[in-house]
């Protein structure tokens, strides 16, 4: 069988942070993986979705991202992918788009309507390897899971050759407990029949044995890869997972075999030190000197650190616990950067924190933020509370597609504004008021 080898990453969010400190390592660790991806002389590159972390980025993040894509092109490697929830435009007005132009970029989420009033995905053949490459780019607020219910799924297991998926969802089967709220894809609906899945979206590998750096045998359990983030792009990821990567998937493939394994490459930019400390019934100048006493035992030196402060104090005000003044001290011990983390610090003078308060961090996305303020906010609410949650939180939901919509360019500014309103008045179950 002719051997093959290619570089599998996803979720590199460029230009996530507003930190511009931070967004350079985020930078880095690509400039990093696309060297070794060269290094690696791998025939191709596969990227399950977003290469950017919103679908209109600043003019320096997309001439950076040039930049290094060009590097591929230049050692005759092809990029192909599909846009992920974050850097996907309805109105085709992402910033992946003069990638594509400039063929830096392969878009293989090309589809057609049938007869049937399905969507047939089309094919694109990689001419060196004749793998075929195929794959259903992400919506936001997960709404791509209407669309693989659509999916022609004959016509791509017919296709013949060895084949490759991608795709940048929630998979009903490997959806970690916080997304547990979130409807994810069935199994069932991906196409049977390809050598390997390459997806998008989870921000810890998948398997998570990938995290052990020994490679991982390709086969019917384990062909459903998510690499991860390429980089942390929040506390939460810089104070679990410390690091992210990306996956070389080589050996042997045809028409009707597959005999390949999985290798994570991990890409460390920086060490990260994490600190966590637990103020409970501790009173305000205690919890002071505990967080003192925690920073003056740590060597920060060319480090990012997070601190995450908890607990209830039985005394003082958090607010009186200054981030700033921790910062100073931190940052002349010789880090990097520093991010103070405290929102499940409170204190007794206070009712304890909403539910948004205490798991903002553990969400991953815009859209699960979202979810969860919304369902706060009617919890708070007696007059609407009474109805329940999940009636209130359809229409909201239903109202911010409305308004979220981008106005077409061949569209009025009138004729997009009055569409809003007829759309609104219709969620809400209005009337329109005539003059």
């Amino acid at each position: 069988m002719p051997k093959i080898k290619f570089a599998h990453l996803s979720d590199v969010h460029l230009g996530a942070w507003r930190n511009e400190k931070l967004n350079y390592l985020g930078y880095q660790a690509l400039e990093i993986a696309i060297e070794k991806m060269i290094e690696e002389n791998v025939d191709f590159v596969i990227l399950s979705g977003n290469l950017y972390d919103i679908s209109n980025p600043k003019v320096d993040v997309v001439d950076l991202a040039t930049k290094l894509l060009k590097k591929l092109k230049d050692n005759d490697i092809p990029l192909y992918g599909i846009m992920g929830s974050h850097d996907f435009s309805p109105s085709d007005k992402s910033m992946i788009r003069p990638l594509i132009t400039a063929e830096l970029f392969k878009n293989v989420s090309q589809a057609i309507w049938t007869e049937k009033e399905k969507i047939q995905l089309l094919f694109t053949e990689d001419p060196k390897t004749k793998i075929k490459i195929t794959g259903l780019r992400a919506r936001k607020r997960y709404l791509e899971v209407n669309d693989y219910k659509l999916l022609d799924l004959k016509a791509l297991e017919d296709e013949r050759g060895a084949k490759i998926f991608v795709l940048h969802s929630l998979i009903e089967k490997f959806k970690p407990q916080i997304y547990s709220h979130i409807e994810g894809v069935p199994i069932s609906l991906l196409p049977k029949g390809f050598a390997y899945y390459a997806a998008g979206h989870l921000r810890n590998p998948i398997p998570i044995k990938l995290r052990d750096n020994k490679p991982i045998k390709v086969d019917e359990k384990n062909n459903l890869i998510y690499p991860g983030c390429l980089s942390p792009t929040n506390f939460l990821e810089l104070e679990e997972i410390l690091c992210g990567g990306f996956c070389i998937v080589s050996g042997e493939i045809d028409s009707q075999n597959a005999s390949l394994k999985v290798q994570y490459v991990p890409i460390k930019v920086m060490e990260v030190e994490s600190l966590k400390i637990n103020c409970k019934d501790k009173s305000l100048e205690e919890a002071k000197l505990l967080i003192d006493e925690e920073i003056f035992k740590k060597d920060f030196k060319n480090k990012i650190v997070t601190i995450r402060i908890f607990g209830m104090l039985s005394t003082g005000n958090t607010y009186e616990i200054d981030p700033n003044d921790i910062i100073k001290k931190v940052k002349k011990k010789g880090a990097y950067e520093v991010l103070i983390n405290k929102r499940a610090l409170y204190s007794k003078v206070y009712e304890e924190p909403l539910e948004t308060e205490e798991k903002a961090e553990e969400i991953r996305s815009n859209e699960d933020i979202e979810k969860s303020v919304i369902s706060d906010s009617i919890k708070q609410s007696s007059s609407i509370s009474e109805l329940g949650v999940d009636k209130p939180q359809k229409v909201i939901r239903q109202l911010l597609d409305v308004l979220g919509k981008e106005r077409e360019e061949d569209v009025k500014v009138k004729d997009y504004k009055r569409n809003l309103e007829e759309k609104s008045i219709e969620v809400l179950g209005l009337k329109k008021f005539e003059e």
